[in-house]
């Protein structure tokens, strides 16, 4: 690990904790928001409260980049965006496409905030002639079989995967091989890629049965509260 002249660690290191990676979009999203109502500077008390997190994490996930500020003073925003999104790798555009065009994926392909954070869509594919040829926003739904020279035409970096669990890891396997080198995952299945290549499983029904967890503990906790009230009555 590189560290600067004063002990700070460079901002060029990626040896930094998965949490603290999870964070990163979060301070970049409500610095981005601040930003645009106008606001020049904010502490990292203030910023922490607005994300429900303790001042002290939020400057312990920042001193793995530099810190951004000296002790005491306020971070001025337009700065510490300007910094996340080269941390984030979002300085300059990522392009994405999108394999599997049933409604998850033209969801997604219609989704302009993926445009707005970085990410344009370069790429929609599907093996369904029915919607080939079809556009969303601008770009083609392409037979599968141009995937690999599409990819390497226009630069892809991330790809993301919504098609069947059957078809997911030849999808995977087709990217790596066109030069992909992220892939979002929402096939409920988990897929094997060389080291070199990282990929996020996103599971909707799996956050969705974690909140009804949340929900069932607390409509439990107000059933336990009014039966004390009741017992004591």
């Amino acid at each position: 690990m590189k560290r600067g002249e004063k002990g700070e660690r460079s901002v060029r290191t990626c040896d930094v904790p998965e949490a603290t990676i999870q964070r990163l979009p979060l301070y970049l999203e409500k610095l981005k928001l601040l930003q645009g109502i106008g606001v020049e500077d904010v502490s990292s008390r203030q910023l922490a409260e607005s994300l429900d997190i303790k001042a002290s994490q939020l400057r312990h996930d920042f001193h793995y980049f530099g810190g951004f500020s000296r002790p005491g003073r306020p971070y001025r925003v337009e700065k510490l965006v300007t910094a996340l999104e080269q941390i984030i790798g979002v300085d300059t555009p990522v392009p994405t496409a999108i394999v599997g065009a049933g409604h998850l994926g033209q969801a997604l392909a219609n989704y302009q905030g993926l445009e707005v954070q970085g990410f344009p869509i370069r790429g929609i594919f599907d093996v369904n002639p029915k919607l080939q040829g079809l556009e969303i926003r601008g770009q083609p739904i392409r037979d599968l079989d141009e995937l690999e020279p599409v990819c390497r035409n226009e630069g892809i970096k991330i790809g993301v995967i919504t098609v069947p669990t059957g078809t997911a890891q030849d999808v995977a396997n087709r990217l790596v091989a066109a030069g992909v080198r992220g892939l979002l995952n929402f096939a409920p299945t988990e897929l094997k890629v060389p080291d070199h290549v990282s990929v996020r499983h996103e599971r909707l029904t799996v956050g969705i049965m974690a909140l009804s967890f949340k929900v069932k503990c607390g409509e439990q906790a107000e059933s336990d509260a009014l039966t004390e009230v009741a017992e004591e009555d």
